[in-house]
């Protein structure tokens, strides 16, 4: 069983994007015992999101910098907990210490065979213009923020609460738990083009340090 404990990275740029899917295609992307969360529209929220840091830690050992691709369900927390929730579907990273300590706790994890983040300049309020894409063998994206607003310097929040990621592999259930030190979180208009299908809406730009426990 894999040991890693944590994991964090340090100046870190993310851009996300929640696609409407029906309820009866996402649930059948779940495993036994998770049930979706739904959106206002009635319809399953599928979550990509590409977030790439200055540099990571795995247990607190310094890796490279790289990025990091999400492609997720949302659900209702399978213990209860408050917070937003989601069944990983897929983790992609261009980082190879991470890959290499996360691989082990699902299939749904795999190193970047090809992976960039590219992210235009701007002060806070300015509008800018964010391009990624990552692609392994069982999973690939492509995301482009424009315009995407660059957020405020502040007031941060030292300890934001992110989403819970779920999964299920060799290692049984499985948490990814997020928090962070999180500026003010932005908008723009995303689109995401994955498995054939392209959708564009209004998605967030966020600009944080993660902290994440890996809870078994």
């Amino acid at each position: 069983m894999a040991s890693i404990g944590r994991f964090s990275g340090t100046g870190c740029v993310e851009v996300v994007h929640v696609r409407p899917t029906s309820p009866d295609g996402a649930a059948r992307l779940l495993p036994d015992g998770y049930r979706l969360a739904l959106g206002t529209d009635g319809q399953a929220q599928v979550v990509f999101a590409l977030y790439g840091c200055g540099t990571f830690a795995v247990d607190g050992r310094r890796a490279p910098g790289g990025v990091v691709a999400e492609h997720a369900v949302r659900i209702e927390a399978p213990d209860g907990s408050p917070g937003r929730h989601a069944y990983l579907l897929h983790l992609v990273t261009s980082v190879l210490p991470l890959a290499a300590a996360l691989a082990p706790l699902s299939d749904a994890i795999e190193l970047a065979r090809d992976a960039s983040l590219e992210i235009g300049h701007g002060s806070p309020g300015d509008r800018t213009v964010v391009q990624g894409r990552v692609r392994a063998d069982h999973f690939e994206a492509e995301w482009i923020g424009d315009p995407v607003v660059e957020p405020p310097e502040g007031p941060v929040d030292p300890n934001a609460k992110g989403v819970t990621f779920w999964l299920q592999g060799g290692a049984g259930r499985v948490q990814l738990d997020y928090s962070s030190r999180l500026r003010p979180r932005s908008t723009g208009t995303v689109t995401v083009r994955s498995d054939g299908v392209e959708t564009s809406g209004q998605g967030a730009f966020l600009r944080f340090d993660p902290a994440v426990r890996v809870v078994r």
